[in-house]
């Protein structure tokens, strides 16, 4: 019998199956002799499964790099002797970074980036002084010098705006001078700032080309770290820098403050337009007209528009005027106000500077405020709003307005008699 089982290993390796299903000791012997069984089962499943690459797949690989060739080519050379180590290795290092593959082309990306954050847009000349009696900081722009053309004609209608950082509320703009690359602007503008206080400041000068029917396009920046660079500012000093360019930077549409107030009992809201401050320029004496005009919207639909008076050749605008509308409590969830900043012009149509929304369907701040004069009625509550950009056109502004509106219909609310 013993001659038997020993001539016949099948009879080992079914009789190991029988009693691996009720003994969990299987002998050495036979545990070595079932693997070596299940892996021949499974190099020959391989073989007999493995898909053969097409002609196309195989002039893909012709442009594969050497080490993606030896990476497609494991499996093949699992078959052979002696390669069994190497394949494992090979396969445990598939996962692994190599941070050497990757440091040329971030060299590279350095390298591009370094050119392009100190690309050059022309030159700007301007002087600095520091009057102690009067504790003014004294910034003149002199000129530029080889800006680049933003027009179509091949030339620019430059301009400069002036901060002195970290505050950006106080600034100044020189006038807009038309059609030249090479603009002297010859400008002085004095910034109240003690003395002790000048080391601690940055001079921000950017330079913008007018746009009379469109968003100024920003030509470049300069920005001067430490203000006694050159000398202790006793003195006049004229200083050259170049003109870093910064096109992708938008342009300020400026500010509006207004107060909103609910009498539930009567059924009247008031909005009050107190100001504006830093409008953009529409005009090209480098101000504009401005006046304030609010929609009452319902269902993207306006029912209902009134205006402030315009006030003439300014950018930071005071009006202090009231405007009341009436609407019954239950309609106060599906109503919201559209504020408009315009430029008054006498000859065409007038321009929008900026808008901002408010009502319980407009989003951000103009959400807010809104439900904080629900919260407190009979109590204004004031905030300023930074004015965005307005549709281009007329069928986009009604699917702009239309999308912060409420869902379902709107009853119109009660509107007082004209």
């Amino acid at each position: 019998m013993e001659k038997n089982k020993l001539k016949n290993p099948g009879n080992i390796l079914e009789r190991a199956v029988k009693i691996s299903h009720t003994s969990p000791d299987i002998p050495a012997d036979v545990e070595m002799s079932m693997k070596d069984h299940l892996l021949r089962r499974t190099c020959i499943s391989r073989q007999t499964t493995e898909p053969t690459s097409s002609n196309r797949h195989n002039s893909f690989k012709k442009h594969l790099p050497r080490q993606m060739h030896h990476i497609t080519s494991l499996d093949h050379e699992n078959d052979l002797p002696g390669m069994e180590d190497h394949s494992a290795c090979t396969i445990a290092s598939l996962g692994r970074i190599q941070p050497e593959l990757y440091k040329q082309n971030m060299q590279e990306s350095d390298q591009l980036f370094k050119n392009d954050a100190t690309e050059s847009c022309g030159k700007i000349y301007f002087a600095l002084k520091y009057d102690y009696e009067g504790e003014l900081l004294l910034v003149t722009i002199v000129k530029a010098e080889g800006l680049p053309a933003k027009d179509i004609c091949g030339s620019s209608d430059p301009y400069v705006k002036i901060y002195l950082l970290p505050d950006r509320k106080h600034k100044f703009q020189t006038r807009v001078h038309c059609k030249t690359l090479n603009p002297t602007f010859d400008e002085t503008f004095q910034f109240p700032v003690p003395y002790e206080q000048v080391a601690t400041r940055k001079l921000h000068l950017s330079v913008f080309d007018f746009d009379r029917f469109s968003r100024h396009d920003m030509i470049g920046e300069v920005l001067l770290d430490n203000l006694f660079e050159v000398s202790d500012l006793s003195r006049e000093t004229f200083i050259w820098k170049d003109i870093q360019c910064a096109t992708n930077e938008r342009v300020d549409l400026g500010e509006i403050m207004f107060s909103l107030c609910y009498l539930p009992t009567a059924g009247r809201l008031t909005i009050t337009v107190i100001k504006c401050r830093n409008l953009k320029a529409m005009d090209i004496n480098g101000y504009s007209d401005p006046y304030v005009k609010i929609s009452l919207i319902c269902d993207g639909k306006r029912l209902k528009k009134k205006k402030t008076a315009t006030k003439k050749n300014t950018l930071n605008p005071t009006y202090n005027e009231a405007i009341t509308f009436d609407i019954p409590p239950e309609n106060m969830d599906q109503i919201s106000l559209d504020v408009s900043v315009m430029d008054y012009d006498l000859v065409g149509h007038n321009e929008v500077i900026g808008v901002n929304r408010v009502g319980s369907c407009a989003e951000g701040m103009g959400r807010d405020h809104w439900n904080e004069m629900l919260a407190y009625p009979r109590k204004p509550i004031t905030h300023w709003h930074p004015l965005i950009e307005p549709k281009k056109s007329a069928k986009e502004w009604k699917t702009h307005t239309s999308s912060f509106g409420c869902q379902g219909s709107c009853p119109f609310p009660r509107l007082p008699s004209s």
